[in-house]
């Protein structure tokens, strides 16, 4: 009876500073405008998970998405609605038949459309008050992503190939920005986050690009590294939610997985989540 009287008041505890939140926020969005009320009272839900503070700053950051497919595109999703202020992300490709079993935004409606021109749509309904910037390109050189992530405060990995994940965490760490590794198959997967000073994404993978220069030969060994052949839907959305979930830790200063540690997803077994190391 007492541990039901304190969930009672508990609940209503935190009814309570989500009313106050919404009053006081709409007070503000009538002095600052009608976008800036629109974005409060669309995230105003997660206070009391997070403070108003940890919410202001949300919407301060600046994400970069490189990749909208299975991981991408959830990481998308989930960023935008926790109020990240302003996400950037990039994709040069098309919806196909094939991404219905996991990629969020695609459906029979949208195939052979950019990726990026149906996710800006989308997420424009979701949260029209925070800033995007859709760059319809796939990540062709190291100098290329480092201009792309000026300004960012951390970037995510929605990729699916060794060649452009080399690219993106050496402009990261050029960039000193964290990076959030993610990576999905069949029905395991794994996320860390890569820091810019710590131990590089080609150190910890043993990669043979390790330390040397990017030279044709190098490219296109790395090229024809093992991709992933088939994944069920739920793997990779897992993985996504995991790799924003990394991203907002990060950005408001609270615990994440780093290397050398993982965040390891295997469904099937026992145990499907766990954190191991490397």
């Amino acid at each position: 009876m007492a541990k039901r009287i304190l969930r009672i008041k508990a609940s209503k505890r935190a009814q309570h500073l989500v009313r106050k939140h919404a009053i006081s926020k709409h007070k503000q969005g009538a002095r600052y405008g009608k976008e800036y009320d629109l974005y409060n009272m669309s995230t105003f839900r997660n206070i009391g998970a997070i403070t108003e503070k940890e919410q202001d700053k949300l919407f301060e950051s600046k994400v970069f998405v490189v990749g909208c497919g299975g991981l991408g595109e959830i990481a998308i999703d989930m960023l935008a609605r926790a109020g990240v202020g302003e996400i950037c992300f990039a994709d040069g490709d098309v919806f196909e038949v094939t991404n219905l079993n996991r990629q969020l935004f695609s459906s029979y409606s949208v195939i052979g459309k950019k990726k990026v021109d149906v996710i800006s749509k989308r997420l424009r309904d979701i949260n029209s008050s925070i800033k995007l910037n859709p760059v319809a390109e796939f990540i062709s050189s190291e100098e290329s992503a480092a201009r792309l992530f000026k300004g960012c405060d951390l970037v995510v990995d929605g990729l699916d190939n060794v060649l452009s994940r080399i690219y993106v965490s050496r402009a990261a760490k050029d960039c000193e920005i964290p990076y959030v590794f993610g990576a999905a198959e069949k029905t395991r997967g794994y996320s860390t986050v890569f820091l810019p000073k710590a131990q590089s994404y080609e150190s910890v993978f043993m990669l043979p690009s390790n330390g040397k220069r990017m030279d044709f030969k190098m490219k296109e060994r790395m090229k024809n590294a093992a991709g992933c052949q088939s994944i069920l839907g739920v793997t990779a959305n897992i993985v996504g939610v995991i790799q924003a979930t990394q991203a907002i830790n990060y950005l408001l200063g609270k615990k994440f997985i780093s290397v050398p540690d993982f965040i390891h997803v295997s469904l099937f077994d026992e145990i499907p989540f766990k954190v191991t190391t490397l």
